[in-house]
């Protein structure tokens, strides 16, 4: 799926293009899964499509707030998520997403990272993709842009070993270690510039659930600061 600016969804109502896209978006929500909305507003676009342009009536209104919400999603997932990286130009990270978006975050991590083959694990599963067309997993299943398998049937070291098979050269990872990562984050720092109400509210504890343990050190850091404000609070009252 092309996923499209957002400016252009942003206005009071929706039109025939961006209808479309709204359709392809609620249709991933976790609750489409479960009822019939979606094919409800499709009977409605080819009676009196204005009713949901206009979104004049709740079952519109839901179907507009679904579809905002599988994109918000998507676009945040693809700011939060952080990479382990290994020699086998294998990026690794860990996604909970509520909606069936895993393919489109895969879309824009292809795009930004051709030469690398992805993991990302959720829940129940682990999902591979990559652009490159030497690399494949053919014992896997396969759905839209990526393999898939249970969680815990493969373990990551044979995925490696299946990568090296394929794909000899290695990618030197010094330069990609989490210490350095840490390094940077703290070098960021302004203590005279500290503000935790927006930076809790810039990460949320529930993308920091859905990013697994990418943000660990992010979260880590905000919690510290925390603590370390409700201390101060405590000594001032004193």
């Amino acid at each position: 799926m092309r996923l499209f600016n957002t400016s252009c969804i942003n206005g009071t109502n929706l039109t025939k293009k961006t209808t479309g896209y709204f359709i392809e978006l609620a249709s991933r929500h976790r609750k489409s899964q479960r009822d019939d909305l979606i094919p409800r507003v499709k009977k409605i676009l080819k009676e009196n499509p204005a009713v949901i342009h206009n979104k004049m009536t709740k079952l519109a209104k839901q179907f507009y707030l679904r579809g905002r919400e599988v994109m918000g999603e998507y676009h945040r997932l693809n700011a939060f998520v952080r990479f382990e990286v290994y020699p086998e130009y294998l990026l690794v990270s860990e996604v909970r997403p509520d909606h069936d978006v895993i393919d489109l975050i895969f879309n824009y991590f292809r795009r930004r990272y051709p030469d690398f083959i992805i993991l990302f694990y959720d829940v129940d599963y682990g999902n591979l993709s990559t652009r490159r067309c030497e690399i494949q997993f053919p014992n896997f299943k396969y759905k839209r842009n990526y393999w898939y398998f249970p969680r815990n049937s493969i373990p990551l070291l044979e995925i490696r070993k299946n990568i090296r098979m394929q794909l000899p050269d290695t990618l030197p990872v010094e330069d990609f270690t989490t210490q350095i990562w840490e390094r940077y984050y703290d070098s960021q720092y302004i203590k005279d510039r500290k503000n935790i109400k927006l930076a809790r509210k810039a990460l949320p504890k529930k993308m920091i659930k859905k990013a697994g343990g990418g943000l660990s050190y992010e979260a880590k850091r905000l919690d510290e600061e925390e603590k370390e404000r409700q201390k101060n609070s405590l000594l001032d009252f004193l």
